[in-house]
């Protein structure tokens, strides 16, 4: 049924040790975004592929992988489906399926549910650790466990039917359909018939952007007051709330180390995106426009070692690690050329603390790899080709 790619294997290795140390922050939550996002990408392929007398990639398994890790770990289920649906069909196959798409599927996926479902993709947030036992967002309307395995015995019911009676086109359509129907009554009966009702105390929960825009992070209990201190060991560590695979920068890391050792992703695109992001938020705080965000942001009156922990922790907060490491290497949408790569990741990072400085939303990733990918085919024309070493004779 898959069409075997190594290298998106080694991609889905490096994100083994961040989905396990995500277990241990949200718990059965992140198996229930997994099961959904995974079941729903990979039966979306197929319907289009399957037409075509093609083979399932296994590029959707990265794909799905990484919309996973890159939403909110309480967000509504249903939620999660249209946005793994959106990513894979209208971001990828709707180009021709894999090595066509112009745009990295995972990002356009998590971007339209951004738009289209802002309060509740920018709300269900979760208290980190204990297996995702310690708290949920005072306005998360996160999925319940029996609403979750309703869903997902659903879904995988509409896969086992579909895969093995794909002729039957009829019955095919009235999956779909009643699939659909089922998910959407079972929702409405939990929502308004059984009720919500969470086995886990409601707090506030505020990740390290919103503190930055002035949440307060009041509400939390004495054990995890260390959230609204945004030390650089908590960021660096992961010891912190936001969306699930993003928040350790230690682990992003070295799964940067093993692709690029492997020759898995390209250094170029990860380096660029990073370097243009710290010099673009370094001058913007040393002009004063950073305060327009909160008071302490101005470089004014502080040190220079204090001066540069705060723009590491601009740096750490937030996906612009993870998206540098694995959305900005997709090597599908990012052009070909050396100095093209250079220039693709300059623009994702530019435009992410664009966004993070000047407009409504706390984080500008998903954003600025979608500009660049609109711009990506263009580069690799605009720059030319690298010389090639003349052979010794």
């Amino acid at each position: 049924m898959f069409q075997k790619q190594a290298i998106m294997r080694k991609v889905l290795y490096s994100l083994v040790p961040i989905l396990l140390w995500s277990l241990y922050l949200y718990g059965w939550r992140v198996l229930a975004l997994g099961g959904v996002v995974f079941g729903v990408g990979i039966l979306s392929e197929f319907l289009m592929e399957k037409p075509r007398n093609k083979k399932v990639s296994e590029a959707v398994l990265v794909t799905s992988a990484l919309l996973t890790l890159s939403l909110p770990p309480a967000v509504p289920l249903w939620i999660a489906a249209i946005a793994s649906v959106f990513g894979v069909v209208m971001a990828k196959e709707v180009f021709g399926g894999f090595g066509r798409n112009i745009f990295n599927p995972a990002i356009a996926g998590r971007l339209f549910t951004y738009i289209s479902f802002p309060l509740l993709m920018q709300t269900t947030w979760m208290l980190p650790g204990n297996f995702g036992f310690l708290g949920l967002n005072n306005r998360s309307q996160g999925s319940t466990p029996v609403e979750a395995l309703f869903m997902l015995v659903i879904i995988g019911v509409a896969y086992l039917i579909i895969t093995r009676n794909y002729g039957n086109k009829k019955l095919v359509g009235g999956t779909i359909g009643g699939a659909i129907a089922l998910i959407i009554g079972g929702y409405l009966l939990t929502a308004f018939t059984i009720g919500y009702a969470p086995e886990v105390d409601v707090v506030t929960t505020v990740t390290p952007l919103e503190l930055y825009r002035g949440a307060t992070g009041e509400g939390l209990p004495p054990s995890m007051a260390y959230l609204k201190d945004n030390t650089l060991a908590n960021l660096f560590l992961g010891r912190r709330s936001g969306s699930i695979g993003e928040s350790s920068i230690l682990l992003i890391l070295l799964g940067a180390i093993y692709m690029v050792y492997t020759k898995t992703a390209n250094w170029r695109m990860m380096v660029s995106t990073l370097v243009s992001a710290a010099a673009l938020s370094a001058a913007l705080y040393y002009t004063g426009n950073m305060p327009r965000l909160a008071p302490e942001f101005a470089a004014q009156g502080k040190t220079l070692f204090e001066s540069l922990e705060f723009l590491l922790k601009f740096m750490f907060s937030g996906s612009l690690i993870f998206v540098a490491v694995y959305m900005s290497t997709d090597p599908v949408s990012a052009p070909n050329k050396p100095l093209a790569q250079l220039l693709y990741g300059t623009i994702i990072g530019t435009v992410t603390v664009l966004v993070r400085v000047y407009s409504g939303f706390p984080e500008g990733t998903s954003f600025g790899i979608l500009m660049a990918n609109t711009f990506a085919s263009y580069l690799d024309e605009l720059v030319p080709a690298p010389k090639k070493k003349a052979k010794k004779v």
